[in-house]
Order: C-alpha cells, then sequence, then structure tokens
C-alpha cells in the first residue's frame, strides 16, 4: 500500500488550508516585532555566489549546493552538461564538447535525477548539452530532496535557474570560437537587461553551430547453431546543425515586495547528417541488408511560459501562484539505402516521425514565516500534458508497423500536495520536515484501439537536519532521510514496438512495458563538513538507497525476435561515499603560491538482487570518479588560469542472467586561460578533452546455445575554444 487512507488527498488539503487559517491569525493578532519574508521571485540584487557560497551552504538546513556565474563561465564551456561533469558526485558519460553524454549522481543515472528549470519539471525532450551557461544565473544540486521542488529524485535534483534581472543596466556579449577534428563551429550568446521604475526585464539569447564527424568501428563475435561467427562494421557519420535559445524576462512591481513575473524560455534544434555502413564478413554467413548509405535530418521547438503572481498577505506571510503552459514539437526523418557490395541499391528504408507535446500547469505556494529562524510553507500543484506521436517505417513503401501501431496519444495528469517546516529548533540545530503526496495518470491509445490506463500515487516524507557541533563555527553534522520514487517515463508505458532491420540480440527490437511499476526508494545521507577560512572546506558525505521495483531493460526472444523491454527487477541497494575539499595552498604551505586547490572524489557500490554476480551492479553506476583541480590568478599581469583532470573507472556490468555490459576507463584533463585585456574585455582560451582517448562500449549475452559479443570503439577529439567577452 503505497498510502494511508487516512493521508488522502482531502486530508492533505486540509493541511495546506491549515496553514493558510496560521497565517489569517498571524495578520489578525497583535503581535510585536516581525521578521520580513524573504525569497521574493522579483528582481534581487545581482551578488557573487561564490564569494559566499561557504556561508550558505552552511546555514542551509538542507543538502544543498550551488554554481554560481564563475563556476559556469569558467571554462567556456559550450553546454551545462560540460559544467556539471566536473561537480562532486556527479559523473558524465561521453567526452566534453561533443553532443551526447549521460549524466547520473550518486551512481545512479539519469532518469534517477530530477531536472527543474525555474523550480518546475524540465519540458520533455530537454537536453542539458543543449542547453548554454550563458543563459544560466546558478544551479542547484540537492542530494536529498525538498518536498516542494518534488520527491521524484532517488538520486537527487538539479534545479536550473535562468538569468534574472540585477535592477540595474546590463549589457554583455560573448562571441566564440570552438575547434576540434579540423573544423571550426562558432558560438554566440548576449544578455541584455534594465530597469525603469517598477518595471525590470532581461533577455538572454544564445547559438552554437555543432558540427562533428563520428567514425565507428564495430566488431562482432559469437556462435550458435549455425557455427561462428565474426563481422566487422566500419561506419560514418557526419552532423551538421544549430541549437539556439532565448530567455526573456519581466518583472513588474506591483508595491512592496509584491511581484508580477513572466519568465519565456524558446529553444530550438535543427540538424542534418549523412553517413554509411560497411560490413566484412570474416567468419560464418553473411546476412542480408549489411551495407547501408543514409541521410537524416530533424528539428526541435521548446516554447514555455510561466507567469507568477508574489502576494504579502501580512508581515509574516507571503503566497506565491504560478501558471505555466509548454508547448513541445520535434520531428525527424531518414533515408536508408541499403547496397551490396559495389554500391547498388537493393532496398530502402523511409523513416519518420512526428511529437508534439503540450502541457498546462499551475501551483500555489504559501509562506509563513514566524520568526527569521521558523517558517512552514505549503502548496498545491495541478499539470495536465498531452502528447502525440505519428510514425512511419517503411521498406521499398511497405509499412512495418501495421501490426505494432504507428500513431500514439498519451493523456497524463499529475497532482501534488505538500508541506514543509524549517525551524532552528535550537541556536546549534536546525531542523527541516516535510511531507508530499503526488499522483500521476496516465491513458494511452493508438490507431489500432489498443488502450491502456495507468495511475500511481506515492506519499513522500522527507527529514534533514543540521548539528553546529559545539566549541566551534566550522564544523558540522547532517542528516537526510527521504522517501522517493520514479515514475516511468511515457514511452516506457506504451507497448508499441520500435522495429530492428536487423535484429539479433545484440540489435533488438525495444518496446514499453504498460504494467511497469514505478520505482520507489527509501535514502539515507549523512555529511560532515568543516569550513576553512579562505572559502575552503572539506566535506565528507556517505549516503545508501534502498530501491524497490528497480528498473531493468531485458532482451528476450518473442515470437522469432529479439525485443528488448524494461522490467520490475526486485529490489536494488546502492551506496557510496564523497569526499570533496577545496582550499588555498598557503593554507597548507605557509609562503606558497596563492593557488585554489580543488578536489572531489566518488566510491560507489550497488546490487541488484534480481541478476546473479559477480557485477550485478546498476548498469549506468560508475564505481569510482576522481576530479582534482587547481586555479591562480597572476599578480604580474591580469591572467588566471586553471586545470582538471577528472578520471572516471567504470568496468563490466552484468544486466541479467545472460546479459552484460562494459564501458571504457575515461580519463580527462582540461585547462583555461582568462585575459583581461580591458576593464570591460576579456578573452577566455580553454581545451577540453586534451587526452582524447577512445570511447570503448561492449555489450555481451551468452546464452544455452547462443553467445554474441559487440564491441563499438570511437574516437575522441581535442576541443579548442577562444571566447571574447564584451561588457557595455
Amino acid at each position: 500500500m503505497m498510502f494511508s487512507p487516512f493521508l488522502r488527498p482531502p486530508v492533505l488539503a486540509a493541511m495546506v488550508l491549515c496553514s493558510a487559517a496560521q497565517a489569517h491569525a498571524a495578520a489578525a493578532a497583535p503581535a510585536g516585532p516581525a521578521t520580513p519574508v524573504s525569497a521574493a521571485p522579483g528582481p534581487v540584487p545581482q551578488v557573487d555566489i561564490a564569494a559566499s557560497r561557504n556561508e550558505e551552504r552552511r546555514q542551509s538546513s538542507t543538502f544543498r549546493q550551488v554554481l554560481g556565474t564563475a563556476d559556469l563561465v569558467r571554462y567556456g564551456d559550450g553546454s551545462v552538461l560540460d559544467v556539471l561533469r566536473r561537480q562532486p558526485g556527479i559523473v558524465v558519460s561521453g567526452v566534453p564538447g561533443r553532443k551526447g553524454g549521460e549524466l547520473s549522481m550518486r551512481g545512479l543515472g539519469s532518469g534517477h535525477v530530477r531536472i527543474l528549470l525555474n523550480g518546475d519539471p524540465a519540458p520533455p525532450n530537454f537536453l542539458l548539452d543543449n542547453l548554454s551557461p550563458d543563459v544560466v544565473e546558478r544551479i542547484e544540486i540537492m542530494t536529498v530532496p525538498t518536498v516542494d521542488m518534488g520527491t521524484q529524485a532517488i538520486a537527487g535534483t538539479i534545479n536550473i535557474i535562468l538569468k534574472r534581472s540585477s535592477g540595474k543596466r546590463q549589457m554583455q556579449l560573448r562571441a566564440g570560437v570552438f575547434h576540434d577534428n579540423d573544423r571550426s563551429k562558432p558560438q554566440l550568446s548576449a544578455t541584455y537587461g534594465d530597469q525603469e521604475e517598477s518595471l525590470a526585464w532581461l533577455v538572454t539569447a544564445s547559438a552554437r553551430r555543432m558540427s562533428a564527424d563520428e567514425p565507428f568501428l564495430t566488431r562482432t563475435g559469437g556462435g550458435g547453431e549455425d557455427g561462428p561467427i565474426l563481422r566487422r562494421l566500419e561506419q560514418y557519420n557526419e552532423d551538421r546543425g544549430w541549437n539556439w535559445s532565448v530567455a526573456p524576462r519581466v518583472t513588474k512591481k506591483l508595491g512592496g515586495e509584491d511581484a508580477l513575473t513572466w519568465q519565456g524560455y524558446v529553444s530550438g534544434l535543427v540538424y542534418d547528417s549523412a553517413g554509411y555502413g560497411r560490413t566484412a564478413f570474416l567468419q560464418g554467413p553473411p546476412t542480408a541488408l549489411a551495407n547501408e548509405d543514409y541521410t537524416s535530418k530533424g528539428s526541435s521547438l521548446t516554447v514555455r511560459n510561466n507567469l507568477s503572481w508574489l502576494s504579502t498577505l501580512s508581515a509574516t506571510s507571503k503566497l506565491e501562484v504560478k501558471a505555466g503552459a509548454t508547448l513541445v514539437r520535434s520531428d525527424g526523418s531518414s533515408a536508408v539505402d541499403f547496397v551490396d557490395g559495389q554500391g547498388r541499391v537493393l532496398n530502402r528504408q523511409d523513416l519518420a516521425r512526428d511529437n508534439r507535446n503540450r502541457s498546462l500547469s499551475a501551483s500555489a505556494k504559501l509562506r509563513n514565516a514566524y520568526t527569521d529562524k521558523h517558517a512552514f510553507v505549503s502548496g498545491i500543484e495541478v499539470q495536465h500534458e498531452r502528447d502525440q506521436v505519428d510514425r512511419s517505417d517503411l521498406i521499398d513503401a511497405v509499412s512495418r508497423l501495421d501490426q505494432t501501431g504507428n500513431n500514439f496519444r498519451v493523456n497524463s495528469r499529475r497532482h501534488a500536495l505538500y508541506a514543509q517546516d524549517e525551524w532552528d529548533i535550537a541556536p546549534r540545530v536546525a531542523l527541516y520536515l516535510g511531507l508530499r503526496w503526488e499522483r500521476v495518470s496516465l491513458h494511452s491509445a493508438n490507431n489500432l484501439g489498443r488502450e491502456a490506463g495507468y495511475a500511481k500515487a506515492m506519499l513522500s516524507p522527507v527529514l534533514q537536519t543540521v548539528w553546529r557541533l559545539p566549541d566551534t563555527k566550522s564544523d558540522q553534522l547532517r542528516l537526510g532521510l527521504a522517501r522517493t520514487w520514479r515514475m516511468p517515463q511515457a514511452d516506457s508505458l506504451i507497448a508499441g514496438r520500435t522495429l530492428a532491420v536487423i535484429n539479433t540480440v545484440t540489435r533488438p527490437d525495444t518496446s514499453g512495458n504498460p504494467y511497469l511499476r514505478p520505482e520507489r526508494a527509501l535514502g539515507l545521507d549523512l555529511a560532515y563538513e568543516h569550513y576553512l577560512s579562505q572559502d575552503g572546506l572539506v566535506s565528507l558525505g556517505l549516503f545508501a538507497r534502498r530501491i524497490d521495483d528497480v528498473t531493468l531493460t531485458r532482451t528476450v526472444r518473442e515470437e522469432g525476435r529479439w525485443v528488448a523491454r524494461p522490467t520490475n527487477s526486485g529490489q536494488a541497494l546502492a551506496r557510496g561515499i564523497t569526499l570533496e575539499t577545496r582550499f588555498k595552498l598557503p593554507q597548507l604551505a605557509g609562503g606558497a603560491p596563492a593557488v585554489e586547490l580543488r578536489g572531489a572524489l566518488s566510491r560507489t557500490w550497488s546490487s541488484v538482487d534480481a541478476v546473479p554476480g559477480p557485477d550485478n551492479r546498476l548498469g549506468s553506476q560508475a564505481p569510482l570518479s576522481v576530479n582534482v583541480g587547481a586555479d591562480y590568478a597572476f599578480k604580474s599581469v591580469p591572467v588566471s588560469a586553471g586545470a582538471t583532470l577528472g578520471f572516471i573507472r567504470n568496468g563490466s556490468v552484468r544486466l541479467s542472467r545472460f546479459e552484460t555490459s562494459a564501458e571504457s576507463n575515461k580519463r580527462v584533463l582540461e585547462g583555461y586561460l582568462l585575459w583581461k585585456l580591458q576593464p570591460k574585455t576579456q578573452l577566455r582560451l580553454s581545451g577540453s578533452n586534451l587526452l582524447h582517448e577512445d570511447d570503448v562500449k561492449r555489450t555481451g549475452y551468452v546464452g544455452d546455445t547462443l553467445w554474441q559479443t559487440k564491441t563499438v570503439t570511437s574516437p575522441s577529439y581535442t576541443v579548442l575554444r577562444a571566447i571574447l567577452e564584451l561588457t557595455f
């Protein structure tokens, strides 16, 4: 049972109403001086978050880190994903400066990480490697959730805050060039903002050219009833495109701290690609459709509008109401010519997909601050989303989807109620208590008349506390307990199948599972923090997550074809240790240069009960990640520089009784140099993936009568950047 009958929506709604009654009573009763409530979403003075990051982190009652402007722009990264790969406890697969890459926190993959945009769930198909750091003001990283941000966050939450007006005139331009693999690509971003009396506005925009030449070498070996096989597939893919984003924000002050704010976000992507694949059959019989030439193109557009109203109800309470609408449209098509050894066309495949997503959302949050050390927050959220997918798959003008469906419609609704209490219950003890109830329902149908309904609810308590140790101003302990969950994505619940042209155990069809249950987790976090002078820090953390109904992808034989489908597979346990430090070298050795050193280590373990060992860990978990770096500002010249060295140990993973996967270890070296040419002009030079190691991935299947392994090797390239930054 997921929630008690005494804790259904009417009871939780009463909690919200009770909070409103408390606010009304506080306004009516004669009271002494009260501390005004902060956290207005309107214009706020711009501060250097990096300069006060220790104090902000130390005073917080929750597990929260903040990346400010200095962290976002230091290396001149083209995407937020590249910024996050350097942060403690976060691992990003893939190569810096290139598209793709899965993000994981606490050893758990991207599906376990909640991504928010301005505190609201990110739009569908939102990709961190398409978001420029230039349009972002700060990033909040929370390893333990708060109920107002949502508890569908088994690994943690990343909240991306777009740039906001500072209350003064802002004009900034960044123009740069990226270079890798003998190709140069421009990038441009601009910020303009101002304020007149009660009206403030800010517009940020960015655009980036994408270009990549990607060769792949795949070796497939194995054996079965027909004897041994050995194949070598050489592929080459050439991608071209643009991505861009615009984020306008307008705030109207209504008197006092009351404000009305409109936040827009528009992003787009256009691309086209071409490539080929050639197979050499070194052993075993050849297969049909083994050589191909292809072209593809596509685009996506995301439009989001959010309107928020902040109203001061009394000296101690505020009400924030939000309404939002999001439209996401993506389409793609490709044409594949299957050819023989002489390049003559044998068959032609035409693929197309059109996805349209529309959503409406509304929320209300009431905050009561009884003192500057005690605040109670309650709220309600609703969201309605409609998704429609049209697809086609033709070989020689004959459809392959007549039995699986080519049109899907999905309607989903989400309702949530929450309440949280933040209270410094003693001079050295702060406590956070939260409770969230959330229900998600989904209904899907396809053009063949097949329908499926789905509804799940979850009650999630959260406790976080910090104890500032006696007789010290620099040491404290943190504890976090949380009940979290992970709702399956809509496409994982739809039974429609995507068909592989050459169907093998390592190239299976893919299918959803309408009977998939959400993952549920109980998490424990412990941390010790020691704060040093000059913004130094040493932190040691321990964590554990017990996950029920863990979702694994299983490949099975159905009606003569191999099919990969997500399934619930019992219980899993993830645990680990994290270490983070930063300090100035003179703090370690007197008289040394003022080099700022930083380091982070994350060691994780996991086990899945339904999978036999050894190596029966969660598939996306990197057992070890290490980052070390240094920054230095020269005194004789207006130049600062720094470098980061990262290492990720991956290794082999057993996915099921028959399936395994493995990925090569990764070593990443990056560096930057910032030259302040004039007070308002500076040049930023940087390089990433300086070691440019090959990326190797391997999958395998060993059954009773069949075994097969597939190894994919792809080279990587150093990425060099030069960015000129102008402030007007």
